[in-house]
């Protein structure tokens, strides 16, 4: 797929460069994938092989950051948080953390309303720049008025 143009694997190496750039963090990191389906070739090192790269590096203590993921679901809490964890353990890690994915965020919202906004071309306010009454309906309901932070 990556060969067929998919941005995938490029867009997920930049997210994890930025990041670190705009953290100012100089900490030792290593990007992974995980969640591999099917029987096709998924990209490498695979989460399960950094942990045994890591283990026999002697480092016993990690932070997963699922970059990829913008909420917690079955992958992260599954995958990541119960089976990594285990897997970690019995390899002899003494802590392992996981970071929480950005979920109902109001800032991780209020940023996606913004980018959906952008794209529709819109400028004003979402309020204002409606174009009929079923979208202004719909806009004005309090639990959409709450997660663009207008409440």
């Amino acid at each position: 797929m990556i060969q067929k143009g998919d941005p995938y694997q490029r867009q997920i190496e930049e997210t994890v460069r930025l990041l670190m750039q705009r953290g100012c963090w100089s900490n030792r990191h290593r990007l992974c994938y995980q969640s591999k389906v099917g029987a096709s070739k998924w990209l490498q090192p695979s989460l399960q092989q950094t942990l045994h790269t890591l283990a026999a590096e002697q480092i016993r203590e990690m932070c997963i950051v699922p970059v990829a993921f913008v909420s917690d679901h079955v992958e992260t809490l599954g995958e990541i948080d119960h089976e990594a964890r285990a897997h970690a353990r019995r390899l002899g890690f003494t802590q392992f953390e996981m970071s929480a994915g950005l979920n109902d965020s109001p800032k991780f919202i209020s940023a996606l309303g913004q980018i959906v906004l952008q794209a529709m071309g819109e400028r004003a306010h979402p309020l204002m720049s409606t174009r009929d009454e079923e979208s202004l309906r719909a806009m004005s309901d309090p639990t959409y008025l709450a997660a663009a932070g207008l409440d």
